[in-house]
């Protein structure tokens, strides 16, 4: 049982124990922890796994099987869906900072130091905050396990004021805003998100090995500090048919 469902299934976990449940049934779903997808484990045995209600495990793979990553059927069971009954896609929810640290583990970020440059106009624009000065700028790709084709293309852009603290990121060891946050002090309060289809083009295309204003879903993302200045920035092109991005919606009482 990871650490996060054991929280949660005391009475100090701040998320709804389903969320904690559906996060670590995830999380092993998309490293390959149950090989065969036919024998999926039971809610019974969920139940017992985890010492949670069986309300708690149904609303789980409910939220599963809305993200596209299990089908259940009425005396059949529950089964892992193949990537192929997906289109291909990587369903991933990226509703809050965890959920965006799960995506960092269970996917890989090529990214290389580009050095200091502007903010590309259009994102400057997209963002209608004054963004001057000279950023520092990561570049790279990112890939999923068995998959050669990226699902993203993502760039990077540090305020030019932890230009310092930017230059000592390392590729590999950690996101890049954690590892903003070691070196700078700086702590994130806040991230933001913009998503907007978008055709790609011409060096994103290339870069992602796709076709030339083909449809892609692009992530703007924001970092603030707690006085709400945007720490970084960040712009992640996903093919139209390599990405899905999903959120969980509770309805209050």
């Amino acid at each position: 049982m990871s650490a996060a469902v054991q929280k949660a299934t005391g009475n100090g976990g701040k998320k709804p124990r389903y969320q904690e449940l559906a996060e670590d049934l995830r999380a092993g779903i998309l490293r390959g922890d149950y090989p065969d997808p036919a024998h999926f484990p039971t809610e019974s045995v969920l139940c017992a796994r985890y010492g949670v209600s069986r309300f708690t495990v149904r609303e789980a793979l409910r939220s599963l099987q809305t993200e596209g990553l299990i089908q259940r059927k009425r005396g059949s069971g529950t089964v892992i869906q193949p990537a192929s009954a997906r289109g291909g896609a990587l369903h991933q929810p990226l509703s809050n900072v965890g959920e965006i640290l799960q995506y960092a583990r269970d996917t890989k970020y090529l990214f290389t130091a580009q050095g200091t440059t502007l903010l590309p106009k259009k994102l400057a624009a997209h963002i209608a905050e004054p963004v001057g000065g000279r950023w520092y700028h990561f570049r790279g790709l990112r890939t999923r396990q068995g998959s050669a084709e990226p699902i993203a293309l993502t760039d990077a852009y540090i305020h030019p004021e932890l230009e310092a603290a930017a230059r000592e990121i390392r590729p590999n060891e950690d996101t890049i805003f954690r590892q903003l946050e070691r070196l700078s002090g700086v702590k994130i309060a806040r991230v933001t998100q913009d998503i907007q289809a978008v055709p790609a083009s011409g060096p994103v295309a290339a870069e992602l090995g796709v076709p030339r204003r083909s449809p892609c879903l692009r992530i703007l993302r924001c970092y603030l500090d707690a006085s709400g200045r945007i720490i970084e920035i960040s712009a992640s092109h996903h093919p139209g048919d390599r990405f899905a991005y999903t959120m969980h919606i509770e309805v209050d009482a």
